[in-house]
């Protein structure tokens, strides 16, 4: 394991070294290089913080794909292989959900189950249910990126590749301090307007 949630955040001279990257990302059109040179200075910051150095290849999005991607609400991210947590996991360039509210309220765990797969066939595209390393490291890319965590308030995801250590989906949340906060004593048959789920797609 490389690093998890309040490690992520960056030292202040890395906070400046990412300003400026993110400043460049957010002016132009988002190419395939720029989402690179991007993630490689973030997790450059990141790997340099615990000592490890962290290669990110180069963003196997299109220009297009990209294009489309932020027109539909989501974000391209990167998960290096040294950050995952559990054996098997995937990782490498994802997109997700950018909004900091979640997608999909008003859910049941088998009603979002239904949703995601709907969406993927209608979409023609592979949409996975978000699991923890993805959920900690997008959490902390959106702080970057918007100043705010994802779920930063009332919210809750549930994340259907993620699972506490009872064996339920994992339902997850960022306080306003930046501090990961995970539920698992809901049942999966919660639901409310305040309790959506999230998706990526690699």
């Amino acid at each position: 394991m490389l690093m998890r949630n309040k490690e992520l955040e960056p030292s202040r001279l890395g906070e400046n070294i990412i300003t400026q990257v993110i400043e460049e990302f957010n002016k132009g059109s988002l190419t395939p290089e720029l989402a690179t040179k991007t993630f490689q200075t973030i997790w450059q910051v990141r790997g340099e913080s615990t000592g490890t150095k962290v290669i990110v290849p180069p963003c196997n999005r299109t220009a297009e794909e990209l294009t489309e991607r932020i027109k539909a609400g989501r974000r391209i991210g990167y998960l290096p292989e040294q950050a995952v947590t559990q054996k098997g996991s995937r990782f490498g360039w994802f997109d997700y959900e950018a909004r900091i509210e979640p997608p999909y309220v008003n859910t049941t765990e088998a009603q979002l189950r239904k949703i995601v797969a709907s969406e993927s066939e209608r979409l023609k595209i592979n949409l996975l249910g978000m699991n923890l390393d993805e959920y900690i490291v997008a959490g902390n890319d959106s702080k970057l990126f918007t100043g705010r965590y994802l779920d930063e308030g009332p919210t809750m995801s549930r994340l259907l590749g993620g699972r506490c250590d009872d064996g339920k989906v994992a339902i997850a949340y960022f306080d306003p301090k930046g501090y990961l906060r995970i539920r698992s004593y809901f049942g999966s048959r919660a639901n409310g307007p305040g309790l959506g789920g999230r998706t990526v797609q690699y």
